[in-house]
C-alpha cells in the first residue's frame, strides 16, 4: 500500500458502513441478506486483507449497497511494488430479483479515483453465495471489470459445514489490454458465522502479464447477517 491516506479512507469507510447496516432490521420473506464478509490471509509470499458488503437500503429489496475492500502486502522488497489497495462503492438499483444496476466509485493506489456504472447479480441462500457484477470506469481512457464470487457449504452436522469459494477479478483497458486479475481458491470448515482453511491466490499484474501467486491460511468472519 502507498501511503497512509488510503488506510484511513479504509478505516473510516469500514466504520460508517458498519455503523449504518447494523441498524437495519432483515426484511420479511425476501430472499437471505448476503452477510458482511471479512477475511484475512497470509501465505509465503503476501498477506492479505478483504472485506465484501452486499446490503439491501430498503424492505423491498429495490436498492442495494455493495462496498468490496482489498489491501495486500508483499514480504519481499522486490515486490513491494505490487502492494495494492482497492475500495470500490455502489449503489444498485433491482429492477427485478437479483439483478441491478448501479453507479459508484473505485479507489485503487495503482489508479487513483473513478466513477464506475456497474451491472450486477446477487443470490443467496442458506448454503450458497453467486456474486456478479461488470463494471465500467468512466473516464477518457475507460476500463472495463468482471468480478465473481462463487461459495457453496456442505453441511456436516448441526455446527459444521465444509466451506469451499472460488473468486475472481479482471480488468482491461479498452477491451484489449490486459490491466490487474486475480483468482482465489478457500477451501475450509465453517463453524457457525467464522470460516478457516487453506487458500490460494493467483496474481496477474500489466499486460504482459507478470504472474504471482501463493498458497497460505485464511480466516474470516461472517457478520450482521
Amino acid at each position: 500500500m502507498r501511503g497512509t491516506i488510503p488506510y484511513f479512507l479504509f478505516l473510516t469507510l469500514f466504520f460508517f458502513s458498519f455503523t449504518a447496516l447494523k441498524a437495519q432490521p432483515a426484511p420479511e420473506g425476501m430472499r437471505p441478506n448476503p452477510p458482511v464478509q471479512v477475511e484475512l490471509s497470509a501465505g509465503y509470499e503476501k498477506t492479505l486483507f478483504q472485506s465484501i458488503i452486499i446490503k439491501p437500503l430498503d424492505k423491498k429489496h429495490r436498492f442495494d449497497f455493495f462496498n468490496i475492500s482489498y489491501f495486500d502486502n508483499y514480504y519481499d522488497d522486490e515486490n513491494k511494488p505490487f502492494n495494492e489497495g482497492l475500495i470500490q462503492t455502489y449503489v444498485a438499483y433491482n429492477f427485478i430479483k437479483g439483478v441491478g444496476v448501479g453507479l459508484g466509485g473505485t479507489y485503487n493506489s495503482f489508479g487513483g479515483v473513478s466513477a464506475n456504472l456497474v451491472g450486477q447479480f446477487v443470490n443467496a441462500g442458506p448454503n450458497h453465495l453467486i456474486v456478479f457484477f461488470a463494471t465500467i470506469y468512466l473516464e477518457e481512457n475507460p476500463q472495463y471489470e468482471a468480478f465473481t464470487q462463487l461459495q457453496y457449504r456442505f453441511r456436516l452436522n448441526d455446527d459444521w459445514r465444509l466451506f469451499t469459494q472460488l473468486m475472481a477479478l479482471t480488468n482491461w483497458v479498452e477491451l484489449e489490454d490486459h490491466n490487474r486479475s486475480f483468482q482465489q481458491l478457500r477451501v475450509g470448515l465453517d463453524y457457525r458465522n467464522y470460516q478457516f482453511g487453506i487458500g490460494a491466490d493467483f496474481d496477474q499484474y500489466t499486460p504482459l502479464p507478470e504472474r504471482k501467486g501463493q498458497v497460505g491460511l485464511f480466516v474470516r468472519a461472517e457478520i450482521f447477517n
